[in-house]
C-alpha cells in the first residue's frame, strides 16, 4: 500500500498550513462587523452580492461528502451515483435558484431568519418547535463531515485520528465563533478557488495517468460491469431513496439562511444559476476518482485509504496539499455553517421564543457564540459515528430531513389550503413513522425509511390541511 508520509512534502504542508492561518485570520478581521447584532453575525446583515454568494453556494453545498462520500460511491456504484443522485440534485436545484430563494428573500418578512422561522411563518409555533429538531441530524452530518478530514490528515501526519479531528474541529469553532457568516462569506470565496483549482487537478491527472476515461471503463467491465449500467445494482427503491435524498437542500437550513443573507432576489437568481453547472461537473470528478481508485488500488484497507492513494499517485507535490486543503475548505464551509446555524437555532428559536421570549439580541448573541461551542465540541465527539466510511451520511441524514420537512416546507410556499394543524400534524406524523420504521422495524419489505416516510408525510398532509381549513378559516375570521 502506498506511504503517504513518503509522499506528503514540506511544500504540502506549507501550502495546507497557510490556507488554516489565512481562515482563522479572517475571524479576526470579521469580528466587530460580525458583532453589531444576532442578524449581522447569522445573515451577514442581508448584504451578500453576486459573487459572494456563487462561492457561498458552492462552499456551502459541496463538502467532504461531495469530496470523500461521492469517491465512494464511485468505487462501490459505479456510474449509477451520477444518475440517480448527482443528475438529480443538479436539476432539483433550479427551482431553488429561480423561485424559491428569490421568493424566501423578496416576499418572506425580515423577522424570518432561521429555518425554524420559516416553518413558524407558514404554520405555527408548535410546528416551529418540532422543526428545531434540524440542528441535531445537522450536527450529526457535520461529524461525518469532519471525520473524513481527520482521517486524511492522520494518514499524512501520522497523528492518532483523536487527535487530528480535535484540531481540526477547534479550529471551525474558533473562527465560526469569531465572525459567524460574515467569516464564512469570506472565507468561502477562498475556499471555492481552492475546491475548484484541486477538482480540476484531480480530474486532469487521472486522465493523464490512464491515458483517457476508456481504460477505467474496461478495467471495472472486466470484474463487474453492472457498475456501468445507470441503475448499477440499486433496486427500484433504492433510486426513490437516493432521489428523496438528493432533495434535501429544500429543508436544508443553510440554503435558507444563504438566501436571506442575500441583497435581492434577482443576485440569488444569478449566483445559484451560474454555480449548478460548476456544482455537477465537481461531483463527476470526484466519482470518477472513486471509480478509477477502484481500479488502481482494489486491494486498499479501506475505500478511503484507496482514494486518498489515487489523489496522492496523480497528483504531483504541491497539488497534494491543495487537494487536502480543498477537502478542509469543504469541510470548514459546510461544517462552520451547520455550526452557525444550529447555534442560531438553539439560542434564538429555543432559548428566546419558546424559553425566555424578552432575552435582548445582545444576550442572543451572545450566547449564541457559547452555542457554537456547545455544538462544536459535540461534533468532535460525535466523528466516531463515522469511522466505517461517510458514503451514506447524507443519503441517511438528508434523507431522514426531506422525508419529514420536504412536504410542510414546500407546500409551505404555494399551497392556499394549508393549515396550521395540517403542518403540525404532518411534521409529528412524519418524525415518529421514520422512527417506527428505521429503528423498531428496521425498514422491512426492502423499503427504505425516508421513502416509506416521504409517503406517509405527503398523504397526512394533503389529507389534514382540507381537513382543518374551514376551522382555520373560523379561527382566522375571529381573531380578525
Amino acid at each position: 500500500m502506498i506511504d503517504f508520509n513518503e509522499l506528503w512534502s514540506s511544500l504540502d504542508w506549507i501550502i495546507l498550513v497557510v490556507y488554516f492561518v489565512a481562515v482563522l485570520g479572517v475571524g479576526f478581521v470579521m469580528h466587530s462587523r460580525a458583532s453589531k447584532s444576532f442578524k449581522s453575525f447569522f445573515v451577514a446583515s442581508r448584504r451578500l452580492t453576486i459573487p459572494v454568494l456563487i462561492g457561498v453556494a458552492m462552499a456551502g453545498w459541496y463538502d467532504s461528502w461531495t469530496i470523500v462520500g461521492l469517491a465512494e460511491c464511485g468505487w462501490t456504484m459505479g456510474i449509477s451515483i451520477l444518475f440517480i443522485y448527482v443528475v438529480p440534485t443538479g436539476l432539483m436545484r433550479l427551482p431553488l435558484a429561480i423561485w424559491i430563494g428569490p421568493f424566501t428573500r423578496d416576499k418572506i418578512p425580515d423577522y424570518v431568519v432561521t429555518l425554524p422561522d420559516l416553518v413558524g411563518y407558514f404554520y405555527d409555533k408548535k410546528t416551529k418547535a418540532l422543526s428545531t429538531i434540524v440542528p441535531i441530524f445537522s450536527v450529526l452530518y457535520s461529524a461525518a463531515l469532519l471525520f473524513a478530514v481527520g482521517d486524511v490528515l492522520h494518514m499524512v501526519s501520522g497523528l492518532p485520528i483523536y487527535a487530528t479531528v480535535v484540531i481540526a474541529g477547534v479550529g471551525i469553532i474558533f473562527y465560526t465563533a469569531m465572525a459567524g457568516l460574515w467569516a464564512l462569506a469570506v472565507t468561502d470565496m477562498i475556499q471555492f478557488a481552492v475546491m475548484t483549482i484541486a477538482a480540476g487537478a484531480l480530474g486532469l491527472g487521472l486522465l493523464l495517468h490512464f491515458g483517457g476515461l476508456q481504460p477505467v471503463y474496461d478495467s471495472i467491465a472486466a470484474t463487474d460491469p453492472v457498475l456501468l449500467t445507470p441503475l448499477g445494482h440499486n433496486s427500484a427503491l433504492d433510486v426513490v431513496a437516493w432521489v428523496i435524498g438528493a432533495a434535501a437542500l429544500y429543508v436544508n437550513a443553510q440554503s435558507y439562511q444563504r438566501f436571506g443573507a442575500a441583497k435581492g432576489g434577482g443576485e440569488i437568481k444569478v449566483a445559484y444559476s451560474v454555480m449548478l453547472g460548476i456544482g455537477i461537473s465537481f461531483s463527476a470528478i470526484m466519482v470518477f476518482g472513486g471509480m478509477a481508485a477502484s481500479v488502481m488500488f482494489p486491494e486498499a484497507e479501506t475505500i478511503s485509504q484507496g482514494f486518498w492513494a489515487a489523489v496522492f499517485t496523480v497528483l504531483p507535490t504541491g497539488l497534494r496539499g491543495l487537494f487536502v486543503a480543498a477537502l478542509v475548505a469543504a469541510v470548514m464551509s459546510t461544517s462552520s455553517a451547520d455550526i452557525l446555524i444550529s447555534a442560531g437555532i438553539l439560542a434564538k428559536d429555543v432559548c428566546k421564543d419558546l424559553i425566555k421570549p424578552s432575552m435582548k439580541d445582545a444576550a442572543v448573541l451572545k450566547l449564541s457564540r457559547v452555542m457554537i461551542v456547545f455544538v462544536g465540541l459535540f461534533i468532535i465527539l460525535g466523528t466516531y459515528l463515522w469511522s466505517d466510511g461517510i458514503a451514506n451520511a447524507w443519503y441517511y441524514i438528508g434523507g431522514f430531513q426531506v422525508a419529514v420537512f420536504f412536504i410542510p416546507i414546500v407546500a409551505g410556499f404555494f399551497y392556499k389550503r394549508k393549515t396550521a394543524n395540517g403542518g403540525f400534524i404532518a411534521v409529528l406524523c412524519g418524525i415518529v413513522a421514520y422512527a417506527i420504521w428505521e429503528f423498531a422495524l428496521k425498514a422491512p419489505y426492502g423499503i427504505p425509511s425516508n421513502v416509506f416516510t416521504w409517503v406517509i408525510s405527503f398523504v397526512v398532509y394533503f389529507t389534514a390541511c382540507p381537513m382543518t381549513y374551514k376551522a382555520q378559516k373560523e379561527k382566522d375570521k375571529l381573531g380578525a
